[in-house]
């Protein structure tokens, strides 16, 4: 069993086109500070699908509109653009897979149960804050999607581990690799040409060697937070996973106490993201 190393995987996988063209020109068209709503929708209308499913999700009701959207340039007025670009890369992260079985549906799950699930944490924190957690939720695994792409078969070694010993798949990855999906996923990312917040949270979600209270960017720090969060609990109640994971301590968590979440807002969060993530799935698939 050969291992790649991890400078020749990020090379290989930076180097495809893998996001589908809507994603790619948004990246590069979002920016402008000339950016019109009718030139934002005629790039997301080239893909019917992206189109459609930007449209269900505009219409569930996570986003709470009081009136169904029927349009995109509609979408993009009443959802404001920040909220557009987070929405096309949530949709469009599929297509990263190259292939969809019980491990990429396993992993697929765990992410839009992140993005819900930081989304939800990040409530009242300020817009900026939570249009960054839900996008960070959705891609903070995107290392793992590469791994598994790449390296099928190294990375189904990590899932057994993983599975059958309980190891968590970040040490799995190390002992396997020598590196893990987090690191992977933010150099990725950076290649690709995502918002540096979005790679600062795909390199650091697991909070190793990082400290929440001496992040000076309070997007960073509130997003990263809400997203780290997101991820132990949906570990907790095994979105993503083959079992729920109840010996986690939430509350105790450096997220949770860095975001001032106690014990009983907690026991509310887990109940809320639980109920939301089984209503709202559907609509990102």
């Amino acid at each position: 069993m050969e291992i790649i190393q991890e400078d020749l995987l990020i090379k290989k996988a930076g180097d495809l086109k893998v996001l589908p063209f809507v994603a790619r020109k948004m990246l590069d068209t979002i920016g402008k500070e000339t950016v019109t709503i009718d030139e934002l929708g005629s790039i997301i209308e080239k893909d019917q699908t992206i189109a459609a499913r930007i449209l269900k999700i505009a219409n569930s009701p996570f986003y709470g509109l009081r009136s169904e959207v029927t349009s995109i340039n509609h979408a993009i007025l009443i959802l404001g653009l920040r909220t557009i670009r987070s929405l096309v890369l949530s949709v469009s992260t599929k297509a990263i897979y190259k292939r969809f079985g019980i491990t990429e549906q396993k992993i697929w799950e765990h992410s839009v149960g992140a993005a819900i699930g930081a989304k939800i944490i990040s409530a009242g924190l300020g817009d900026d804050i939570s249009e960054v957690a839900f996008t960070g939720g959705l891609m903070h695994d995107i290392g793992k999607v590469i791994m598994n792409n790449e390296t099928p078969e190294v990375f189904s070694e990590v899932m057994m581990k993983t599975y059958n010993d309980g190891v968590d798949a970040t040490t799995a990855e190390d002992e396997i690799y020598g590196y893990n999906h987090a690191n992977v996923g933010a150099k990725v990312a950076e290649k690709w040409g995502l918002a540096s917040t979005l790679v600062e949270i795909i390199g650091k979600h697991h909070l190793i060697s990082c400290k929440l209270e001496e992040i000076e960017d309070k997007v960073l720090s509130g997003s990263l937070a809400s997203v780290n969060l997101a991820d132990f609990i949906c570990r907790f109640l095994g979105i993503g996973f083959r079992s729920a994971d109840d010996t986690i301590v939430l509350h105790k968590l450096p997220s949770a106490i860095f975001l001032n979440v106690g014990k009983d807002r907690l026991d509310s969060l887990v109940n809320e993201i639980h109920e939301a993530y089984n209503n709202e799935k559907s609509a990102f698939e």
